[in-house]
C-alpha cells in the first residue's frame, strides 16, 4: 500500500489560483454593481431636485463620459477596476438610464 499523504495538499495548490481568481472576479463585479446603483440614485436625485446632472455627478466623484437626453436620460461613465488590471482591463464601463 502506497503512502497517500499529501494528495489533498497537491490538489489545494492546483486549485488555489482558480479560487483566488474567482474571489477577485466577485469583488470586481460587486464594485460594478455598486457603481451602477450609486449612479442610478444620483440620477434620480438630480432629476427630482432639478439639478445639473453633470455637475451633480462630478460633485459626487463620477466623471460622465457620455450623456444623452431625449425622453430618457442615458449616462455612460467608467470606474477603475481592482483585479481586472491583471487582465489589462483598467476600467469598467457603467451605463445607466431612467427609462
Amino acid at each position: 500500500m502506497k503512502n497517500k499523504k499529501g494528495q489533498t495538499l497537491v490538489l489545494f495548490i492546483i486549485f488555489l489560483p482558480v479560487i483566488i481568481i474567482s474571489f477577485a472576479f466577485v469583488i470586481d463585479v460587486g464594485l460594478m454593481y455598486n457603481a451602477k446603483i450609486k449612479g442610478e440614485n444620483l440620477l434620480k436625485e438630480a432629476e427630482k431636485e432639478n439639478i445639473d446632472i453633470v455637475k451633480y455627478f462630478s460633485d459626487n466623484g463620477i466623471e460622465i463620459k457620455e450623456i444623452k437626453t431625449d425622453k430618457c436620460t442615458k449616462i455612460n461613465y467608467e470606474i477603475s477596476s481592482i483585479f481586472g488590471r491583471v487582465l489589462g482591463m483598467d476600467t469598467y464601463k457603467v451605463e445607466i438610464n431612467n427609462c
